[in-house]
């Protein structure tokens, strides 16, 4: 897994790769965690899951983690571009209902304000 974190307009883009499973979920806590605490004023936060091939049960807590963190700051989260196998994951679980989810990043973007 390599996780890419930037600011793009005032929105966080985060670029995920690999699987986000329950090898890497403590490296994803701790380089998004760094990253978020560094931008105090950050409250739109896109996450790119088009890398990520394979999500677990502790990747999907990541996640919703992440949403928590964003939304204690009064912000949202989107994910964006999940592969098939993601995206079932998130339809099973229901978690597609909270998080929402864009094709493109452009639309998630665009959603986020900028």
């Amino acid at each position: 897994m390599a996780i890419n974190c930037e600011s793009k307009n005032g929105v966080g883009l985060v670029t995920v790769t690999g699987a986000l499973n329950a090898l890497v979920v403590e490296s994803f806590h701790k380089q998004f965690g760094a990253w978020f605490d560094s931008q105090p004023g950050m409250k739109q936060v896109v996450v790119d899951l088009g890398g990520v091939g394979f999500i677990d049960s502790l990747g999907l807590g990541a996640l919703i983690s992440v949403f928590k963190r964003v939304a204690e700051r009064g912000g949202d989260m989107r994910l964006v571009r999940p592969q098939q196998a993601v995206k079932l994951v998130l339809e099973i679980t229901r978690t597609s209902r909270i998080l929402h989810t864009f094709g493109t990043l452009e639309e998630a973007m665009r959603d986020a304000g900028c």
